[in-house]
């Protein structure tokens, strides 16, 4: 049977799959509900959404992608379509690559990306905050800030030399994630900007940290370990308890410095990246 790449017609019909979807595999993986609508392809059987791309560009060059196929529809090509449609607007826009996101759990996820010749990049830790430590000793030499818009250049100039990202990469990025759904703050250490870090406010109770960096030559001192705990402090007072983060597997620093923050490791997602 073939089946047609479409614009998805209703967020409720996502959402409707996404749940079947992990339900049935049993992962956790999550639709940009916001962003649906936006730079996705669906495909239907009558009315009914069987098979769903998102995907967001954080570099032009390399785009973020999440696929969804119902799975009474499987292995009859609604991946493959999606991916082939989706690739083509890709490579109109300068996309080299996708980068792929699965659940660590997910067997199907992985076999059909081994098919299509993705290559595995890395894996992440989805780390949930479960026991904050908001009374913390009073340091008048460091504070944590909101950042204004003449921080701008030293929070591209950070998160790229953190990420190993260009100049130019990094200034991507941080377009693509500058929304009103996010808040930006600055770790200051005696007067000097020394790190940066971000959270995506998701809810009225729950927020997503990210982009999350000191500077290399200010690491060492403990900034990071007091940035973290006054972001904490700081999303608790906008009501948000509910807090998350991501971290690499093999990053046992980092994993060690949110673990001391009380956050805990949940689900962990792979990446893997198919040259277009």
């Amino acid at each position: 049977m073939e089946f047609t790449v479409t614009k998805v017609l209703q967020t409720t019909d996502v959402l409707q799959l996404e749940k079947c979807v992990n339900d049935h595999d049993g992962i956790e993986l999550k639709v940009a509900a916001d962003y649906v609508g936006e730079n996705d392809f669906a495909v239907y059987d009558g009315s009914k959404l069987i098979g769903y791309l998102q995907s967001f560009a954080y570099l032009p060059t390399e785009w973020e992608v999440n696929v969804f196929v119902d799975p009474d529809y499987r292995q009859q090509g609604i991946f493959k379509s999606l991916v082939e449609t989706a690739a083509g607007v890709a490579r109109e826009a300068g996309a080299e690559a996708f980068t792929f996101v699965i659940d660590d759990a997910s067997q199907s996820g992985k076999a059909v990306l081994g098919k299509l010749g993705a290559e595995y990049r890395m894996t992440e830790y989805n780390m949930v905050l479960k026991k904050a430590q908001l009374f913390l000793k009073a340091d008048p030499d460091f504070e944590l800030r909101e950042a204004t818009a003449s921080d701008r250049p030293f929070i591209v100039e950070t998160l790229g030399q953190s990420f190993g990202n260009t100049a130019d990469e990094a200034e991507a990025i941080y377009q693509a994630i500058e929304t009103e759904d996010r808040v930006t703050y600055v770790g200051v250490a005696n007067g000097q900007p020394v790190g940066v870090v971000r959270a995506y406010l998701a809810s009225e109770t729950q927020a997503s940290i990210h982009a999350f960096a000191v500077r290399p030559e200010a690491q060492g001192n403990g900034y990071g370990k007091k940035m973290l705990k006054l972001m904490v402090q700081a999303m608790f007072r906008t009501g948000r308890t509910q807090l998350e983060l991501d971290v690499e597997t093999d990053n046992a620093r980092a994993l060690d410095l949110y673990k001391d923050a009380g956050f805990v490791v949940g689900r962990g997602y792979q990446f893997h990246v198919l040259e277009l």
